[in-house]
């Protein structure tokens, strides 16, 4: 029983953002020492929160700052992305929603918009490019490469066989799984210490406005889908709804973290 305490203790401090962990390294140690397993969910809750406000973590200025957020606000983007595109693959389409027939280009309009605007670009340093193409090449190159086989798959013969058995929802599963892990590499790369090095830093103006159109994206393309949750794949539109909708709080409040933080 003793010898199982520790590790568990070691684990949940490592599950604080690792800016947090190296300025209040020893406080933070000692609260989650000194909490016992009722505190858990509490602690876990609160840790889970400090992700998603990374403009409120310890930097040595400002643009670290916008950096982090840059990376939340990224990897939201390819979230909602995500679940549109999932919803819309069950079944779930904002076009049969009310107002669905522009509601859905303008969110994905205002999606491409913000993705653009929250993404750093490069630096002109062939040096530090490389370096970043390099760490996406050995992150990226196994779900490209896991995509390519699916693809390959789906419109080979054996893909035709595939789709008229119970095994095509592996598949199905695969395929959405290698597109996530796909999208957690991505931001990997980014917030990495190779990205940090080729990337520019977004400007305050040009990462707001981002962020403003992506959670305007989320909230449109969530609203949308909530509107045709009585009609067929009532449950599918529901969740993913509520999980677009949802998704736009992380960004809403990076907004009023910089805000307050100066960045």
């Amino acid at each position: 029983m003793s010898g199982g305490r520790p590790r568990r203790t070691v684990d949940l401090f490592r599950l604080y953002p690792a800016p947090m962990r190296e300025h209040w390294g020893e406080e933070l140690a000692e609260e989650v020492r000194s909490a016992d397993w009722r505190a858990w969910p509490g602690l876990l809750a609160a840790i889970a929160d400090l992700w998603l406000h990374p403009a409120i973590w310890p930097a040595d200025h400002r643009a670290q700052r916008r950096d982090r957020t840059a990376v939340l606000a990224l990897a939201v983007a390819l979230a909602t992305g995500f679940v549109g595109a999932l919803a819309a693959e069950q079944g779930a389409r904002q076009a049969a929603a009310p107002g669905g027939a522009w509601a859905a280009p303008l969110g994905q309009a205002l999606l491409l918009v913000g993705l653009a605007l929250v993404t750093p670009f490069p630096h002109r340093d062939p040096a530090a490019l490389r370096a970043l193409l390099a760490t996406a090449a050995r992150r990226l190159t196994a779900p490209a490469l896991a995509g390519a086989g699916l693809v390959a798959l789906a419109h080979s013969t054996l893909g035709s066989a595939l789709a008229a058995s119970d095994y095509r929802f592996a598949a199905v599963a695969c395929w959405w799984t290698v597109l996530a892990v796909g999208a957690l590499q991505t931001c990997r790369t980014v917030a990495g210490p190779a990205g940090r090095a080729a990337l520019a830093t977004p400007s305050p103006f040009r990462l707001r406005l981002g962020l403003g159109a992506l959670a305007t994206a989320g909230v449109l393309a969530g609203s949308t889908l909530l509107a045709t949750w009585t009609a067929d794949h009532a449950a599918t539109a529901l969740t993913a709804g509520i999980l677009l909708v949802l998704l736009a709080w992380p960004l809403a409040a990076a907004l009023r973290d910089l805000r307050q933080t100066g960045s």
